[in-house]
Formats: structure tokens, C-alpha cells, sequence
């Protein structure tokens, strides 16, 4: 799900199934945004949306086909894969500073681009490319970046160009999910089957937080709240107000 940062009630969702629903009174009603995603056979899954905060008509999806990108807000997609051999995308992010680079994670390696998504190289973590899960920039130094494969995670200080492993605390390696804290960015989240690990030395060591759900899907800090947490999991939706010692979940279903 991704908001409309110029226009907060124009809402994008990713489904699996029937693409991208758009919805323009603060999600009231939605409708299906995918002419030019349906023309691959089979079913399209879009994993990731990202809208450009500065032309907020052009947004970016990762599907199981590849990234997509409109610029009329969804009445056309288009492909944008040049350079890219896996198009398995699961994840999908934007340079906070250069809306110009952003980073796509597949069942096989990551990604980059600095130009827009018109072109992209590989910048997996290891010579032999893992799948990456998630990806997160340090909301203070965005040269700094964190990813989450199936071999843990990994974190990179010169844009993507080299990665070191910081997987200290980890007893299964795979990583599902990343959040930074919005305040103090040495502060780190990830989780997986197990439930949601912090970092508070920027990934070099990680603890599991004691009362944390397991299963996480995915994870998100509050920007303008600082120590709130959202864990997305095979449960429901969970919220913490105290960086992840105690957790409530939602009074609702997730469907």
C-alpha cells in the first residue's frame, strides 16, 4: 500500500490477482488501475508500490513480471525491466533524497537504478544472489542501506555498491521484514519466522524482543511517532508504542 504524499486521500494497493486498486477518497471506494499489467499471461501479483513524492502522478510497482511504472497515476503501466534478468520482485524502494534511484529486490538479487527505472544492475549482496525480502534506507544517512535476504541481513554505507553481513543474534537467518526507527536510525527491526529482532548498534547484533509476534510479514516504524512499531503477521496486525517490548494487536481481521 503506498499513500499519495501530494494528495493523502489518492490511496494505491497492490493485490495479488487483479494488480493495483486506486482509490481517491481515503480508500471509500477503489477500483482496478492495470491497463498495460494485464498483458502478461497468468496472474500478476504486485508485491511493492512506491509513489515519486515529487511527481505524484508516476508510481512504481514490483510484481512477479517486473517493475511497472505510470505517470498518469494508473490509467496506463509500462514496463521498466532493462537490465533486470530476475523480474520476481518482491520488494521495492526509493532513495528518500533522489527519487531517481530506487532498489528492487527478486527471488534472485538485488537491484538498483539511477535513473528512473529506465535502466538496472545488479547489486546483490554475494556474487551468488540470494532472494531479497526487504529493503530499507537509513532515514539519517541514506548512503546507508539494510537488506533482508534469505541469508540474513546485510548492510551496505556506500549506496549498495558493497555489502557486509550483520547477522550476530540470529539463529535463523532468514529475514522477512526490515524497519528503521524513525528517531535514531542505529535502532533496527527485522523479523522472521520467529518473530521481530532489534538492532540498536546499526545491525552489527541482534536480540529477539521477548513478547514480539511470531511469523512477521512485515514491518514498519511510525515517521512521526518516535519507538512505534507495526508488525504485519500470518496473525493479524500488531502495534508497539515502546520499540517492541509489548505489543497489541488490532481489533480487527486482516482479510
Amino acid at each position: 500500500i503506498a499513500v499519495n504524499p501530494s494528495l493523502s486521500s489518492v490511496i494505491y494497493a497492490g493485490s495479488y490477482g487483479d494488480s493495483v486498486y486506486r482509490s481517491v477518497d481515503s480508500g471509500g471506494h477503489w477500483n482496478i488501475a492495470r491497463h498495460g499489467l494485464d498483458d502478461n499471461v497468468g496472474t500478476q501479483a504486485v508485491n511493492a508500490v512506491v509513489v515519486d513524492p515529487e511527481e505524484s502522478a508516476r508510481v512504481y510497482v514490483g510484481t512477479n513480471h517486473g517493475v511497472y511504472v505510470t505517470v498518469d497515476g494508473g490509467s496506463l503501466w509500462t514496463s521498466a525491466n532493462m537490465g533486470m534478468a530476475n523480474r520476481f520482485v518482491i520488494a521495492l524502494v526509493m532513495h528518500p533524497g533522489n527519487r531517481s534511484i530506487l532498489f528492487a529486490g527478486t527471488h534472485e538479487g538485488l537491484y538498483k537504478t539511477t535513473n528512473s527505472a529506465r535502466q538496472w544492475r545488479g547489486v546483490s549482496p554475494k556474487s551468488k544472489p540470494w532472494a531479497v525480502n526487504a529493503v530499507r534506507f537509513d532515514p539519517v544517512n541514506p548512503d546507508t542501506v539494510y537488506a533482508g535476504t534469505n541469508q540474513g541481513v546485510f548492510k551496505s554505507v556506500d549506496g549498495g555498491e558493497t555489502w557486509d553481513a550483520r547477522n550476530n543474534g540470529f539463529a535463523n537467518p532468514f529475514v522477512s521484514a526490515l524497519a528503521l526507527d524513525q528517531e535514531n536510525s542505529n535502532i533496527v527491526y527485522a523479523g522472521n519466522r520467529e518473530g521481530v529482532f532489534q538492532s540498536t548498534d546499526g545491525g552489527t547484533s541482534w536480540r529477539l524482543l521477548e513478547h514480539s509476534p511470531p511469523s512477521i510479514l512485515t514491518l514498519a516504524a511510525y515517521p512521526k511517532k518516535e519507538k512505534t512499531l507495526f508488525a504485519g503477521t500470518m496473525q493479524g496486525l500488531y502495534k508497539s508504542t515502546n520499540q517492541g517490548k509489548n505489543w497489541v494487536q488490532s481489533q480487527f481481521q486482516l482479510k
